[in-house]
């Protein structure tokens, strides 16, 4: 017959080697999902790295078009310049042509008048 003893040492070698076992497989598991997960991480850091690769090339064609949109600025600012400076033109011609009329008309009032003192002279 197997003495108590003996039965409880069984009993604690087996109950070591199952917790040994359980140690074993749950250090193995977690190996494999930091495995996983390393490999997770890889792969999301790679997909980063082509986004923002292409988030570059899109930063480049927005700086190659704001370029043109200053350039075009430019040109235009140069054409509205010149646009005030025409009117300026203008207006002085219109001002002037006015002058010029203002006295033609006080000289047709003048010669108005006159004409009007004469025929009531008379």
């Amino acid at each position: 017959m197997i003495s108590l003893k003996k039965i409880i040492i069984y009993v604690l070698l087996i109950g070591g080697w199952l917790l040994s076992s359980a140690l074993i497989y749950a250090e193995n598991e977690a190996n494999k999902r930091i495995d996983n997960s390393e490999k997770t991480t890889l792969r999301l850091s790679d997909d980063v790295g082509v986004m923002a690769d292409r988030i570059g090339v899109m930063a480049d064609r927005i700086l190659k078009m704001a370029d043109k949109i200053l350039e075009t600025q430019r040109i235009q600012w140069k054409n509205v310049e010149l646009t005030q400076q025409n009117i300026l033109k203008a207006m002085e011609m219109i001002n002037k042509t006015l002058e010029q009329n203002n006295k033609l008309l006080q000289q047709m009032i003048q010669m108005n008048s006159k004409v009007i003192d004469c025929m009531c002279k008379k």
